[in-house]
């Protein structure tokens, strides 16, 4: 890969993450999950996790770990390993506001979503466990070099790589609790957890009676609309049974434009925010007054910080979404 398409590929992503969108990739190609380490290997050391095509050797379960995002603790905490975590990034949309609730002790390592290399090499983190690969790769940020020269390992959530395919599948949580579960050397509990999250996923989907709906899951952006048509949304249609109106969608996020929107019709929006559920979706009504959706209330709020951190947090903001078409009766 040529240097020029490597920073228009850092670029790119990293814009994604600035807007709350931790999206990358145009491939319509089968969705892949995350290695999941054969099951002889999981419960002893040394092992060896795939992430975002790379692979990270583990001689001992992390006991420094920081975060990427300081949501995917509740991942961790359902593993039971939360006390490995020593600190947390904030995400794109906390806009340099510590959050509240979290354990005492855990140290903010950066209030930067792409951090700088010297915060988290100060950290001494012995995994990085990111919840996108665009705070990865370098170019005056962090890097996986950085992180090697320290002797730390890496891990992406949700196989949010800077080439993933939009179409990832419900399957993507299953496989990182999985790898999670190797590598802190908790195989029971994570088999247990998703086992748990199996049987949450057919009850909301049981819930809506069959349904087939269409759904769109848009985000308003400075007045301009833009469409999302990959992961999670993705996973969670499809593990719903219903229909995603930008399944076609060749790019993960996009502007929607006024050809799409004219042309759309589908039985329930989803508005992404983070913060102010109400503001979004007046947002997206002014923006698009002709959207029948709008008009006869079937427009509701998708919580982004919800699935920001992966894992358990993609499996809440489903059951929502469940919760949320079972009011619209479609």
């Amino acid at each position: 890969m040529t240097a020029p398409r490597i920073r228009t590929r850092i670029a790119v992503t990293a814009a994604l993450v600035a807007t709350g969108f931790a999206l990358a990739g145009c491939s319509t190609q089968a969705a892949p999950t995350p290695s999941v380490p054969p099951e002889s290997a999981l419960g002893s050391y040394p092992v060896t996790v795939q992430s975002c095509g790379q692979d990270f050797t583990y001689d001992t379960a992390p006991s420094r770990v920081v975060l990427g995002n300081f949501r995917t603790l509740e991942t961790l905490n359902a593993l039971g390993v939360e006390a490995a975590v020593y600190g947390y990034l904030l995400g794109p949309d906390d806009r340099g506001v510590a959050p509240t609730g979290l354990p005492s002790g855990l140290v903010m390592v950066s209030q930067d979503t792409i951090p700088a290399r010297e915060p988290v090499i100060a950290a001494g983190p012995d995994l990085f466990l990111s919840f996108n690969e665009a705070q990865l790769l370098g170019q005056g940020a962090l890097s996986y070099d950085d992180l090697g020269g320290i002797g730390s390992n890496a891990y992406v959530m949700g196989a949010y790589c800077a080439e993933a395919p939009n179409n990832r599948t419900i399957d993507t949580v299953f496989a990182d609790i999985a790898n999670l579960g190797s590598i802190f050397s908790v195989a029971d509990r994570a088999v247990a957890l998703n086992d748990d999250l199996r049987d949450r996923v057919a009850v909301a989907k049981e819930s809506l009676g069959g349904s087939t709906a269409t759904v769109a899951f848009l985000k308003v952006i400075g007045g301009k609309v833009f469409a999302i048509g990959g992961y999670p949304a993705s996973a969670t249609l499809g593990a719903l049974g219903l229909g995603n109106e930008f399944g076609d969608l060749p790019t993960a996020f996009a502007e929607l434009n006024t050809e799409q929107a004219l042309a759309m019709n589908p039985d329930v929006v989803f508005v992404n925010y983070v913060g102010d559920k109400d503001a979004a979706i007046a947002d997206l009504a002014a923006a698009l007054p002709g959207l029948a959706a709008a008009k006869e209330g079937r427009v509701y709020g998708a919580d982004e910080s919800l699935a920001q951190g992966g894992g358990v947090g993609i499996i809440n903001s489903l059951e929502a979404i469940a919760l949320d078409v079972k009011k619209a009766g479609r």
